[in-house]
């Protein structure tokens, strides 16, 4: 059972970050072993996500402003264009949303569970 529960709250966090679903998706500027960033611009959507699962990550190049952790509700904000996410542990994830005016990351989604927490 721990384990549809963890597959739900992936696809509640998938569904709440446009990034996510169609996002163009890159490493460059990105230092971690399982790490990347998504962004997806269509219309009024400007979505941006930097992705770290089972340890940190450092992502530098990034546009300054408030990032939110999905995951964990966490906020840390961007003034030199580097962010550095620490280890959740692992089989744990931590997606940071750039937080726009219009676009606002969605904070926490879901809760917290034996994989993602």
């Amino acid at each position: 059972m721990p384990l549809v529960k963890h597959v739900r709250r992936l696809n509640q966090i998938r569904r709440a970050i446009p990034a996510l679903q169609k996002g163009q998706y890159s490493t460059e500027g990105v230092t971690g072993q399982m790490a990347y960033k998504r962004r997806f611009t269509q219309g009024a959507v400007d979505s941006f996500v930097l992705v770290s699962v089972s340890g940190g990550a450092t992502f530098t190049g990034i546009p300054n402003d408030t990032y939110v952790d999905a995951v964990t509700g966490d906020s840390k904000a961007v003034t030199g264009g580097t962010l550095t996410i620490t280890g959740g542990g692992k089989g744990n994830m931590r997606a940071y949303v750039l937080s726009l005016p219009g676009n606002p990351a969605p904070g926490k989604v879901g809760t917290a569970g034996p994989y993602l927490r």
